[in-house]
């Protein structure tokens, strides 16, 4: 079970991500409207985005040795969107619908739950490479 659960959880988070391009771009027109006409163009640019996004999440997943470096600015990029996800519903409450509020909210916690589990699946691997101090004590 070394990378498993990061692995998992790096190609749950390319699937969510190429669901939520392929919304976007499904309804685009819908989406501006909810979002107090955002324009379509940058909705159109976020979804080519995250399909880019969700490419490399795969390169990453499937390479043989984890790049330990890379999962974790993912995972920091992850935890920047939901903070950012915060940021915007607080700032623009007003402007906002709630079925707009709701759809932020919803989208924050799937990114939030991928963060959480990639950083687990990070920790596991990394306590599997660190020896056992305890152990080594007591043989030296």
């Amino acid at each position: 079970m070394t990378k498993t659960l990061l692995r998992n959880a790096l190609r749950a988070n390319a699937l969510f991500s190429t669901v939520c391009a392929l919304g976007i771009l499904t309804f685009t027109s819908e989406l501006s409207v909810l979002f107090a006409s955002f324009p379509a163009i940058a909705l159109q640019s976020l979804a080519v985005g995250l399909v880019g996004f969700s490419i490399f999440l795969i390169a990453i997943s499937r390479q043989k040795t984890v790049n330990i470096g890379m999962v974790k600015a993912i995972t920091y990029m992850d935890w920047a969107w939901v903070a950012g996800s915060a940021l915007l519903i607080a700032y623009a409450f007003d402007s906002l619908s709630l079925a707009a509020i709701d759809l932020i909210a919803g989208v924050a916690l799937a990114v939030g739950a991928c963060a959480y589990y990639q950083g687990k699946g990070l920790r596991q691997l990394q306590q599997q490479a660190t020896p056992n101090l305890s152990a080594s004590e007591q043989v030296g």
